[in-house]
């Protein structure tokens, strides 16, 4: 079956320097804190030679070695973007999103149906406000810029209400709001002044 419209779109972060500086300092301290850890874990190690254990050079020495691990795996949510994905094959649209880690790694968030989204539009207009405010509602911020133009989708799936804020481009956009990607009524618009 052929595609009748698909569209992809990377969102990155625009103002990306903070993040730079502290990528790279994440990567000092993997460095530091590995190295001190493993002499302390080694120098208690050898106070076994002498009889008499040096057990808080141990924990120091793990505790190091742990947070410079915690480190590791945590250093490339510093270098995040999202990707979003707009496919329509005959009447059924759908929007998928997916997290990319440091360029490298990738992880599947939704599919969203936009036909099961019950409400979507600005951010800026009233009825976002009265979804965020709702109980039970699991709320994704899939979105790097807050100063961008975004957009929420409420939607309910497997029985779990969702409230979802993406920052779609202007023809992710277009796609969404008009050719009956939605049901009738559900876009909110934008705020007026």
């Amino acid at each position: 079956m052929a595609l009748d419209d698909h569209k992809e779109q990377i969102v990155v972060k625009r103002h990306n320097g903070l993040n730079t500086v502290v990528y790279y300092l994440v990567w000092i301290f993997i460095v530091v804190f590995g190295l001190l850890g493993l002499i302390n874990v080694y120098g208690s190690i050898n106070t076994l030679t002498s009889g008499r254990f040096d057990w808080v050079s141990l924990i120091f020495g793990l505790l190091l070695v742990g947070f410079a691990g915690l480190l590791w795996f945590k250093k490339d949510t510093l270098r995040t973007e999202y990707e979003y994905s707009f496919t329509r094959i005959g009447p059924k649209c759908t929007l998928d999103v997916s997290q990319v880690l440091n360029n490298s790694k990738r992880k599947y968030l939704a599919e969203i149906p936009l036909d099961m989204v019950e409400s979507a539009g600005s951010v800026n207009h009233p009825s976002f406000q009265r979804y965020l405010s709702g109980k039970d509602i699991k709320k994704h911020n899939w979105f790097l810029n807050r100063d961008a133009d975004l957009t929420y989708l409420y939607f309910v799936k497997n029985g779990v209400k969702h409230l979802a804020v993406i920052e779609p481009s202007p023809d992710i956009k277009t796609l969404i709001t008009t050719r009956n990607a939605l049901n009738f009524g559900v876009w909110q618009g934008e705020k007026t002044a």
